[in-house]
């Protein structure tokens, strides 16, 4: 079961799908061909570095020649080697003398690894854990981008399914229920700013693809609650969503429970209110500053 996503060159921009092995079901990803975040055109030899780095991590089999990088680029080869060289003796690149090849190094991770172990993070997942345990349901983290796509911060595995796009993973402005998720909390200005770059694309049959039915769904999210999916994006997937906010009342995160249509489905009552359960804690162990209209939940409640 798959969900794809088509430009109107009949492009493939986006691919999820549902793979069962023996009782276990994975959900699976690409995003290859997501498009990239135009440069602003502020410090070219910086924006030169970034395209580099971005286009060995999504190009398999993620390792890439001078020539090439070079001339898929449109970088010049001697300017194209200084960058190399440079991100070589940072340790963000790594490169092998006999193949004349440049991979990715370990020394990008370190460089950003307090963003990943922040204490902030760690009070989420700390939330978010407790959430999987109660349902079995598998939940991702994931952060808005400034170009409205999102990117995976975490993941949480449950018994029956497993996420398996790996984190760093990118998804699109449009995946269904983190998008109305992000944007169900936000002002109309802000959604009409998103509606203005909003293009209907055909993941499954059920996806909604009018501006009408899109702007009702997201006025219907802060109504209900939660975001909700039910085989929008990924054919036979059902999936929830709810925002973390900052202290000054910004989403900066998005948590997701998503599984079998079949198996979420009759149980959606208790998962949203175990997902805006656990969104509330989380909000209020980072100090987020919840609208005067978000759900809460008082008191624990019982797994259905």
């Amino acid at each position: 079961m798959s969900g794809e996503g088509k430009g109107s060159a009949g492009e493939g921009l986006y691919r999820s799908q549902l793979q069962q092995e023996g009782a276990r079901w994975y959900l699976t990803a690409q995003d290859l061909e997501l498009p990239k975040t135009q440069p602003p055109g502020l410090v070219p030899a910086l924006e030169n570095a970034i395209a580099v780095i971005d286009y060995i991590n999504r190009t398999p089999p993620h390792i890439a020649s001078l020539a090439e990088i070079s001339a898929n680029l449109g970088i010049s080869k001697s300017h194209c080697h200084n960058i190399l060289k440079t991100l070589v003796h940072f340790g963000w690149l790594s490169f092998d003398g006999r193949a004349k090849t440049y991979e990715l190094h370990s020394g990008i991770v370190a460089t950003a690894s307090s963003l990943l172990g922040s204490p902030q993070l760690n009070r989420i997942r700390s939330e978010l854990v407790q959430l999987v345990q109660r349902t079995d349901i598998p939940a991702v983290l994931i952060q808005p981008l400034p170009d409205d796509s999102f990117v995976v911060i975490d993941k949480f595995g449950a018994s029956t399914m497993e996420v398996s796009y790996p984190i760093g993973h990118h998804m699109p402005r449009d995946s269904v229920a983190s998008s109305r998720a992000f944007l169900g909390w936000q002002s109309q200005e802000r959604i009409d700013r998103w509606m203005e770059n909003w293009q209907p694309i055909r993941y499954t049959g059920a996806t909604l693809l009018t501006e009408e039915a899109v702007r009702a769904e997201f006025a219907a999210t802060r109504k209900r609650g939660y975001a909700r999916s039910v085989g929008e994006f990924t054919e036979g997937l059902m999936a929830l969503g709810m925002p973390i906010f900052n202290r000054f009342g910004d989403v900066i995160y998005v948590f997701t429970c998503s599984g079998l249509l079949s198996a979420v489905a009759p149980r959606e009552e208790m998962l949203a209110r175990e997902m805006i359960r656990a969104a509330v804690d989380a909000n209020q162990a980072i100090l987020g500053r919840m609208p005067p209209d978000f759900p809460m939940i008082q008191t624990p409640l019982a797994m259905g």
